[in-house]
């Protein structure tokens, strides 16, 4: 396979480096510099179905993206079974040198860039493509009641704020259909890591690990962020929207909603069994529910 992407290259390969973050997926991330310019590479092998498969989508999807979202430019795949070594999937994008990632002491100037960036994807009109599903259709609602139902005996380590809440959380998250529902793009799985800032305010971001896509209300990839900033030691988030706003025409009662299904997705998660190719991720979800928790509790004020 390493000799495989040299050759998908295309150029003599200067210097390369193993990113620091792991990413959605798991697998090698790879930063190369090459004689004609610089590129991200992604490649999987014996992680699991689950994970190629994941990969596979994030290849299919990205060509279909409109042209003014910040994604990268997609090079090369490779999706194929290797001698004695099971299925490898690989992708190459084209890496500006114009893009930095983001300062996690969190300078103001940042934060705003960060908000311009994802408010931006919400600005795009999401393409008419089976690929970019409604998120009112696709994304779990129902957390809460689940969790109503069941009880388990981890929810106490969230927050005792949730001792009987449960049912009237679930009655918020009955909103949804009509809160998250909408036609701007979606990347639906942003992280902090995801996007890289420009160097000079006349360039672009470039926003990552385009996976799953989606179409829906135009704040819904701003709240997410917001959350994952916070876990990453940022402000909280109810701060950030006072400052920057929400883009216009956003119902603020939507906006709870959202933020109800997502504290209800990521403590219900975090609960399960962690999945054998990424044991980590229910840790991940562990601190988001607490921020998304903490933050629900400001928006409802008790």
């Amino acid at each position: 396979m390493r000799a495989r992407i040299n050759h998908l290259l295309g150029a003599r390969v200067i210097a390369s480096s193993v990113s620091g973050d792991s990413g959605v997926l798991p697998g090698a991330q790879i930063q190369v510099q090459t004689s004609q310019g610089n590129a991200f590479v992604k490649a999987l092998g014996a992680a699991g179905q689950g994970p190629l498969d994941l990969l596979r989508q994030e290849i299919a999807l990205n060509p279909l993206l409109p042209p003014e979202a910040p994604g990268p430019e997609l090079l090369w795949s490779v999706d194929e079974e290797l001698p004695g070594l099971g299925s490898w999937v690989a992708v190459g994008y084209r890496m500006r040198s114009t893009v930095r990632p983001i300062d996690l002491s969190w300078p103001e100037d940042d934060v705003a860039a960060l908000v311009r960036a994802v408010r931006s994807i919400g600005e795009i009109q999401a393409p008419d493509d089976p690929m970019f599903l409604p998120e009112e259709k696709t994304f779990p609602t129902d957390a809460w009641e689940t969790l109503a139902d069941r009880r388990p005996a981890g929810l106490a380590k969230h927050s005792p704020w949730l001792a009987g809440r449960l049912e009237g959380l679930a009655e918020i998250a009955t909103h949804a259909p009509e809160a998250i529902a909408g036609t701007g793009l979606q990347h639906g799985l942003l992280r902090v890591q995801n996007v890289l800032l420009p160097l000079a305010p006349d360039e672009a971001p470039l926003v990552t690990d385009w996976i799953r896509g989606g179409a829906g209300a135009p704040f819904l990839d701003l709240v997410a962020m917001l959350l994952h900033v916070r876990v990453h030691g940022g402000p909280p988030p109810e701060a950030t929207l006072r400052r920057y706003g929400l883009p216009p025409g956003t119902d603020q009662d939507a906006v709870t909603c959202w933020i109800a299904v997502l504290a209800g997705h990521y403590v219900r998660s975090s609960l399960e069994p962690p999945p054998p190719e990424m044991p980590e991720v229910r840790a991940a979800e562990h601190r988001l529910a607490r921020a998304a928790v903490a933050w629900l509790q400001t928006r409802l004020g008790y």
